[in-house]
């Protein structure tokens, strides 16, 4: 994949830190959009609704394992890629939305009502400052 020396994406479970290490190695730019809910358990329900739908199975005793070890892997990811975008799709039926946005391992953008499944993996980044942006100065 990263011989190509073209763009690509991937999408797993985790964060796959040792393949966002070898594309940087390699001189790519690297994003991670990590999308999650508050819960393993409303993500076997909506996949319940999904089969039920004729959607693609899952083994319904993997769900929660999945789930820990993407909340595992998710506090490495700002110091392994260039753009960390995370989102919570907790509200069923009304999308995902971005709630942290780290950049070049530096928490840049936090929303002011965090779920709490993201205060759980970035406690001390979430209670510290986010850096501001720069501002560009207007009519002086």
């Amino acid at each position: 994949m990263l011989r190509g020396r073209r763009s690509f994406a991937v999408e797993d479970l985790t964060v796959d830190t040792e393949l966002l290490g070898s594309a940087r190695q390699a001189g790519y730019s690297t994003k991670v959009l990590f999308i999650s809910t508050e819960d393993a358990n409303l993500n076997v329900g909506r996949i319940l609704v999904r089969m039920s739908r004729g959607g693609q199975a899952v083994p319904l005793s993997t769900i929660p394992e999945s789930y820990q070890e993407a909340m595992k892997s998710l506090p490495e990811a700002p110091r392994h890629a260039d753009d960390l975008l995370v989102y919570d799709n907790t509200p069923n039926g009304k999308g995902h939305r971005l709630v942290a946005r780290f950049i070049a391992g530096e928490l840049v953008k936090t929303t002011h009502s965090a779920p709490e499944w993201l205060k759980d993996v970035f406690g001390l980044e979430l209670r510290g400052e986010v850096k501001p942006q720069e501002k560009s100065p207007r009519g002086r």
